[in-house]
């Protein structure tokens, strides 16, 4: 399946392009940039027991889909080489738990304050640790 991504039109174009490939991966960079700057004082305001969150939910939102949608478009370039790098799989790992985080998030708020803290304080720790493990799989 790896295989097959790499070989699609798209992969084969970012591999190509002197263009492509840089805009794309500041566009991923740009929706990271986007998401944690939400995401940081948004549960830092959850934390003091905020609830007025909802202007950085949008921000948060935008980013996460063109992280991903930017990201998709990364992975497919290097499909065969990510899939076996040990800093991707950690970042993909901690990617899953931050969405599964994000989706119990509002949920968790309604349940009480104790745990709309937990997961805003566990959602400070995976989106920085999603960054750094994103960042290591150059060097791993």
């Amino acid at each position: 399946m790896a295989e097959a991504l790499e070989a699609t039109a798209l992969a084969q174009h970012l591999k190509a392009s002197r263009w492509t490939y840089p805009l794309v991966n500041a566009g991923h960079i740009f929706g990271l940039a986007l998401l944690v700057g939400a995401v940081v004082p948004m549960d830092v305001a959850l934390l003091r027991g905020r609830r007025d969150i909802g202007r950085l939910r949008v921000w948060a939102a935008g980013g996460l889909v063109l992280a991903l949608l930017f990201g998709v478009a990364l992975f497919a370039t290097q499909a065969t080489d990510y899939i076996g790098n040990t800093a991707f799989r950690i970042k993909m790992g901690l990617l899953a738990a931050a969405l599964i985080n994000l989706a119990l998030h509002a949920r968790l708020s309604r349940l009480g304050i104790a745990r709309m803290r937990a997961a805003a304080l566990l959602s400070l720790l995976l989106w920085p640790a999603i960054l750094l493990s994103g960042r290591l799989i150059a060097y791993v």
